[in-house]
């Protein structure tokens, strides 16, 4: 029964974890992903048990490795803001990211048909204040939109090394607790 529990908890963090990571892909990585990332590998913790004395068959290790996935893309939801900060204050492609966003923003302002927009806007009531004011604050959100879609797709790119970092030390860790416990069982 427990070992029901175990993979039932495994696939429903495994889900939740490539559903996080394929919607997480569009724009900015938020720490909303993070605080995903870490209830997930909360449910794995609460839930998933190593196997118990006796032999590491090929069944043991292949759900190990699967563990081992599982927990590395949750890690990744944790680690995807932190990359992209990094990524972000310290790279050229985040100087190029901010570039293209101050682009952005430069060209909507001085976009006639925007202008107007903002006029018909404003006169609509649609708009608060006056045209410039709508228009600066159009830029703005410009700006930030396409400097969050630029970070992410760039941290969305690199997310693979850590995750397959975090997978491997993932499954060395948990197969070597494993064979510490299978020993400690054969010596009892």
């Amino acid at each position: 029964m427990d070992r029901d529990v175990d993979r039932a908890a495994l696939l429903g963090t495994a889900l939740a974890a490539v559903v996080a990571l394929s919607f997480g892909g569009q724009g900015e990585w938020d720490w909303l992903a993070a605080a995903t990332g870490v209830a997930l590998l909360l449910v794995l913790a609460a839930f998933f048990r190593l196997p118990g004395g006796g032999v590491l068959t090929p069944r043991v290790r292949a759900e190990l490795a699967a563990v081992s996935a599982v927990a590395a893309l949750a890690a990744t939801l944790v680690l995807a803001p932190v990359l992209q900060t990094f990524i972000a204050a310290t790279t050229e492609a985040g100087r190029t990211c901010r570039a293209s966003a101050a682009v952005a923003a430069g060209a909507l302002e001085i976009d006639e048909t925007r202008q107007r927009g903002a006029d018909v806007a404003v006169s609509r009531g649609d708009a608060e204040g006056t045209a410039s004011e709508a228009l600066s604050r159009a830029a703005q959100d410009e700006q930030r939109t396409v400097l969050g879609n630029c970070l992410g797709a760039i941290t969305s790119r690199w997310l693979w090394a850590p995750a397959a970092g975090l997978a491997g030390v993932g499954y060395a860790l948990a197969w070597w607790l494993a064979r510490r416990r299978r020993a400690r069982t054969t010596r009892d």
